[in-house]
Parts: C-alpha cells; sequence; structure tokens
C-alpha cells in the first residue's frame, strides 16, 4: 500500500486524504497464517509536519485463521487504528527516533509494513474460533465441538487429583 507523498511534500501543514484497498499477502504467524479473504482497506490522511508525513487512519481486513484449540480454519475479522511516521531518506536526523519509519527519495511512502505489525499487535496469544471452542480429544484427535468422540475417560485427571488428597492427609 504505497502513497505518492511528492505533492504532500511543497507546503508543511498540507494533507491529503487517503482511501485505498489492495490485496494483502498472508502473514507468517510461525505456528500458523492469516490469510487475507478480500482487500485489506485503510481509511486516514497523510500530513506533512514539516521533515516528517504522519499517517493516520484505520485499516481493516478479513482474514482467514486456524484455530489453535481444535485447529479448524474460520474467518477473522480485523480493524486497527495506524499512527506512522516517516522521514525522508536523504533528510535523515542524526538519530531517529525508534518509532520513525524512512521512505525513499521517489517519495512514496509504503504503509503496508505498518498495517501488518498492527495486524499482528492486535492478535491474542491464543487465536481461537470460539471462546467456547472445545479443542481436540487429547486421545484420538477428534473435534469435540462436533460432540463427544467415543474415548474413555482420561483417568490420568482422576489418578492426579487422588493423589493430591492422599497427599494432604
Amino acid at each position: 500500500m504505497q502513497i505518492d507523498v511528492e505533492g504532500l511534500r511543497e507546503e508543511k501543514g498540507s494533507n491529503m486524504s487517503i482511501d485505498m484497498a489492495e490485496d494483502f499477502p498472508s502473514i507468517d504467524l510461525i505456528r500458523s497464517e492469516l490469510v487475507f479473504v478480500e482487500p485489506v482497506r485503510f481509511v486516514g490522511q497523510a500530513t506533512n509536519t514539516g521533515r516528517r508525513i504522519v499517517v493516520t487512519g484505520i485499516a481493516y481486513g478479513r482474514a482467514r485463521a486456524t484455530c489453535d484449540r481444535c485447529l479448524s480454519e474460520f474467518e477473522l475479522p480485523l480493524e486497527s487504528s495506524i499512527l506512522e511516521t516517516y522521514y525522508r531518506s536523504d533528510e535523515a536526523p542524526d538519530s531517529p527516533d525508534e518509532d520513525e519509519r524512512e521512505y525513499g527519495e521517489d517519495n512514496i511512502v509504503d504503509i503496508a509494513p505498518a498495517i501488518e505489525q498492527a495486524f499482528i499487535l492486535l492478535l491474542p496469544i491464543r487465536i481461537v474460533c470460539d471462546e467456547e471452542c472445545k479443542g481436540l480429544c487429547p486421545q484420538c484427535g477428534h473435534n469435540l465441538n462436533w460432540g463427544d468422540c467415543s474415548c474413555p475417560p482420561d483417568e490420568s485427571w482422576g489418578l492426579f487429583q487422588r493423589a493430591k488428597i492422599i497427599h494432604k492427609e
């Protein structure tokens, strides 16, 4: 998602509205992958603050994810606020702020990395299809959201509880 800021750089304080949508590449989460099922949309504005371009707005997307409990695929809506500051590479400050991003002398600001990072930070530690997801049977792997499996009850939990009671006495 690239924004041409050449005209914006002409006058400090000038701004431009942004409303764009693009196909977005999958995001590799190591344990699984977010696959976008529709274009990611960004609505916001870019402002010239002098030697910086500040981009603010909201990114929207819908991605297919894999549930960490039951391993089923489901669609996950994503929406995140974006606030990013960019400086041009030939106008780099002596000590740039670690939150600032660089753009090239071609005056093209690429906001895709900022959107990807915002979407990743939005995700919970465990991605689940539903808070009530029952997961998989640890013995046979049956998805317990579809109903009970035919495995006998897991006796190890009962043995653990009995051992705790005996140990207390």
